[in-house]
């Protein structure tokens, strides 16, 4: 919900070994070409022709292009036997099964050059458009972007016969599924043209980095979607209405542009989707992507933050921390880092980054700006952050690692969605979302209670809102007896209290690193946009300093 800086993230074509896929019989499409034919065996074998081994403890490329003319010749005579409709499907479940590797996306922008709008490629499991985009409140592209995605995505589960698309496994085959050339016989541009006027579009209020709308209607598409796509599809697969199983899809236009990587971000999510942590994904366009629409939830608030929230919120926030995980490959390595024995957590580096940004600002946008910032006394603040760093840069490599998983980053109320009847929690908003320490997590949460980034708040912080401390040991007791359900192999030689208190330490010092880390940001943001606009960040910025000066004493 926030705007906020971070660092692009470069894709390393680093991944594990392909699962070996059992292989179905299903009435297919016609033969692929003979290198493609190639890859899909060599998948079979968990090789592929970019793949990285680990060999003596290195990773090399294994270059085995050299000999695709005689697996094609070896292929042609194996298809010739099991029929090539065979071919076909596990061309797409392989491709379902990739790993969530940003780098797919890349690829599939090279394959995409023709300018063809419709070209659309298997990129963690959904498809990806990478020519079609939308433009802002222009309800007919928006509208035609989520139909396209839509029914494409309704294709790719028919014909991997699973409406929850298993993306679990670690390869990384180099050429993507062209899922344009298995649709070739549909003019999508007609086809869309006919079913545009049955579906609506409404702008969503709350989006800061990204625009979000609302398109609904689906659900009276159901039989325009059999028709087009029951001809592509095999006649013992799953009946295409029964995947229209929604009536609204929410369309996110991605902004912060250069600030967010946006192919590591979409991995991501795909993989949270996966895991049911986050909700559905249906596939991603040029300049955004489509997901589901959660019927009967609403964005929290501050004020809504009440004691029997707060204890869904920590179960939500452990189910993530505990059973969500990443597998072998280029996205793990992206968050935790190649070496096995170091576990890469960036906010140290952001930390300092932003604190050596922040006081290298000599002039702001307006000169009372300067005299804001000047006040905020950077140079106090720059020393509470080395010493912070210090502290946990001296812990040994085990120390060090204790607590690291995977985290939202982000959870504000406005990130949290609450049922209206049942009271079920959902997290949103997973794009900060990285490799941080769980304690960290959790602070932020709490000092979320304060608010300040809220429609109409400013940066206006209320303290008194922070939860109590027994509210937050209720909150660590919640949290450590979810988080031994979520993992099987839990082991600890402590009482459920015991652990509590221990994580409860850790999150108070992690609410003092929080203020340094949100503050330094604010400054680094009114530097760039200013105080006059929509937010004034140095007010923000003076209120986050001057809770952490006041905690310190």
């Amino acid at each position: 919900m926030r705007r906020r800086m971070t660092r692009p993230y470069v894709a390393e074509p680093l991944a594990a070994p392909a699962p070996v896929v059992a292989w179905s019989r299903l009435p297919l499409p016609p033969l692929l070409p003979a290198s493609t034919i190639s890859q899909i065996l060599l998948l079979q074998l968990g090789v592929s022709a970019a793949q990285p081994r680990r060999i003596d403890g290195r990773r090399r490329r294994r270059c085995i292009s050299d000999h695709f003319d005689l697996l094609a010749s070896l292929l042609f005579i194996f298809i010739n036997s099991i029929g090539p409709d065979i071919i076909y499907t596990q061309l797409l479940v392989a491709a379902v099964l990739q790993n969530m590797a940003p780098s797919k996306f890349v690829k599939s922008r090279e394959l995409a050059s023709d300018g063809d709008e419709y070209s659309s490629y298997m990129a963690c499991g959904r498809p990806y458009f990478p020519n079609l985009d939308i433009e802002s409140d222009d309800d007919n592209s928006i509208c035609r972007a989520s139909l396209i995605t839509a029914v494409h995505s309704i294709y790719i589960a028919a014909r991997t016969n699973a409406k929850n698309v298993d993306l679990g496994g670690s390869s990384a085959m180099d050429d993507e599924i062209d899922i344009r050339s298995m649709t070739k016989s549909v003019d999508w541009g007609v086809a869309s043209t006919g079913m545009l006027p049955k579906l609506t579009c409404s702008r969503v209020t709350g989006g800061l980095t990204n625009e979000l709308y609302r398109v609904t209607g689906f659900v009276g598409l159901k039989q325009e979607f059999s028709r087009l796509l029951a001809p592509l599809l095999p006649d013992d697969g799953p009946k295409v209405a029964s995947l229209v199983d929604f009536d609204s899809v929410l369309v996110r236009k991605l902004g912060a542009e250069g600030m967010i990587d946006r192919d590591a971000e979409t991995s991501t999510y795909a993989h949270l989707c996966n895991a049911d942590v986050a909700y559905r994904y249906l596939g991603r366009f040029k300049n955004g992507r489509v997901e589901g629409w959660l019927d009967g939830f609403m964005t929290l608030k501050c004020e809504d933050l009440d004691e029997s929230t707060s204890l869904e919120i920590a179960k939500e926030m452990a189910k993530l921390h505990c059973s969500f995980d990443l597998p072998p490959g280029e996205l793990r390595d992206h968050y935790f880092g190649v070496d096995p024995d170091t576990i890469s957590v960036g906010l140290w580096e952001q930390l300092k980054d932003w604190t050596t940004q922040a006081r290298s600002h000599v002039e702001f946008k307006t000169p009372r700006d300067t005299r804001r910032a000047k006040a905020l006394k950077l140079d106090e603040i720059e020393c509470e952050v080395e010493r912070y760093i210090d502290m946990f840069s001296s812990k040994s490599k085990e120390e060090q690692k204790e607590g690291v998983v995977f985290c939202h980053n982000d959870l504000l109320p406005a990130n949290i969605m609450k049922h209206s009847d049942s009271n079920e929690i959902q997290l949103i908003d997973f794009e900060y979302g990285g490799t941080n320490y769980s304690a960290f997590d959790i602070a932020n949460h709490f000092n979320e209670y304060a608010g300040g980034v809220g429609e109409g708040e400013n940066g206006n912080t209320d303290y008194s809102r922070f939860p109590s401390l027994e509210r937050q040991q209720s909150f660590c007791v919640e949290y450590i007896k979810t988080a031994r359900e979520s993992r099987p192999d839990y082991v600890s030689g402590r009482s459920l209290h015991e652990e509590a208190a221990d994580l409860l330490k850790m999150v108070e010092v992690f609410v003092m690193i929080n203020h340094l880390y949100w503050g330094t940001w604010a400054v680094n943001q009114a530097a760039e946009e200013g105080c006059d606009g929509e937010f004034d960040y140095l007010n923000y910025a003076e209120n986050r300093f001057k809770e952490f000066r006041s905690k310190k004493t």
